[in-house]
C-alpha cells in the first residue's frame, strides 16, 4: 500500500528525526521503496543522511518556493538524493524562508501536498520529518499525509504535548484532510523495566484509549546518537544492538498494518 506516514510530535527531544532515519532503513531493508522528505529548516535529517543542507542544488525550501512563486519545478531527479536504498528530499535554511512566504500566502497549506501526490506511485513508504512547531510546515505535512506515527520520550511528560498534537491533527482532519488517521504511538528513549516507562505507557494507555501503542519499543542507547553522527541507520553502525532490532520490528509493524488496510478494502 502506498503511504504517506509523518512522524511528529510538538515536544522537541523525542527522536522524530531518527525515528524518520531509522525507520526508512528498515522499510528499504525490507525491500520497500522509501522516500524520506526533510521539513525541517534544522535539516538533522539530511545531515543525517551524509548530505550537506548548503551543497544540494534543490530541497524543501527552495521547491516550495518555486511553487509559491508559479515557477516550474525541477525534475524528480533533480532533488530527490539517493542514500544507500534511501531516498531523500533534502532539507536546508532555505526552508524557513519559505515556511514565512506560505504564512502570509492565502491556501498554501496543501503545496506539500501537490508535490508528493504524483510521487505515490513510485514509492511504498514517504515519510516525512518535521520540526517541533505547529507552524505551516506542520500544518503542511498533516494535510498531506495518510497517518502519524507519535514518537513519546517516557522522561519528556509524555502526556502533556500529546494534547495539544491531538487537538492539531483533529482541527487539520476537520478542516484540510479528513482521511488523515494515528498510525500509533511509539515509545523510544526507553528503558521498559523501569517504572517511569511502565507508568507512561499505562496513562497513554489510560488517557487515550482509541489511539494505537506500537508493540515496539526503541530502547535507550547512546549508539542511535553515534550512528546519527556518522550518518548511519543504528543497524548499519551497530547491527547487534537492541536499537536496530526494534527499529527492524517497527518496520515489520508499519508494514504489516499498511497490508492489512490493504486487504480489508479489498474485502
Amino acid at each position: 500500500m502506498n503511504k504517506i506516514i509523518v512522524v511528529a510530535n510538538q515536544k522537541g527531544g523525542v527522536a522524530k528525526t531518527s525515528t524518520v532515519r531509522n525507520l526508512s532503513y528498515s522499510l528499504a531493508e525490507l525491500d520497500k521503496k522509501v522516500l524520506t522528505v526533510d521539513l525541517d529548516p534544522q535539516s538533522n535529517l539530511t545531515i543525517g543522511f551524509g548530505i550537506t543542507p548548503k551543497k544540494a542544488k534543490h530541497t524543501t525550501g527552495t521547491i516550495i518556493t518555486r511553487m509559491l512563486t508559479e515557477e516550474e519545478l525541477p525534475e524528480n531527479s533533480e532533488y530527490i538524493q539517493t542514500v544507500g536504498k534511501v531516498d531523500i528530499l533534502p532539507a536546508s535554511r532555505a526552508l524557513t524562508v519559505a515556511e514565512v512566504n506560505m504564512l502570509i500566502t492565502p491556501g498554501s497549506n496543501k503545496y506539500l501536498a501537490k508535490l508528493l501526490e504524483p510521487l505515490r506511485e513510485v514509492y511504498d513508504y514517504i515519510i516525512i520529518d518535521t520540526n517541533p512547531s505547529l507552524g505551516a510546515l506542520t500544518i503542511n505535512a498533516l494535510t498531506a499525509c495518510d497517518e502519524v506515527i507519535i514518537p513519546i520520550d517516557p522522561e519528556l511528560f509524555a502526556i502533556t504535548g500529546l494534547n495539544d498534537l491531538m487537538d492539531s491533527i483533529g482541527k487539520v482532519k476537520a478542516n484540510l484532510n479528513p482521511n488523515i488517521k494515528i498510525g500509533g504511538i511509539l515509545f523510544v528513549k526507553s528503558i521498559t523495566r523501569t517504572n517511569l516507562y511502565k507508568t507512561a505507557r499505562q496513562n497513554i494507555a489510560d488517557y487515550f484509549p482509541h489511539i494505537p501503542i506500537y508493540k515496539s519499543v526503541i530502547p535507550l542507547t547512546v549508539k542511535v546518537g553515534e550512528a546519527n553522527s556518522n550518518a548511519l541507520a543504528v543497524a548499519e553502525y551497530e547491527h547487534s544492538n537492541p536499537a536496530a532490532f526494534a527499529y527492524t520490528e517497527l518496520a515489520k509493524e508499519v508494514a504489516e498494518n499498511g497490508k492489512n488496510e490493504t486487504e480489508n478494502k479489498i474485502a
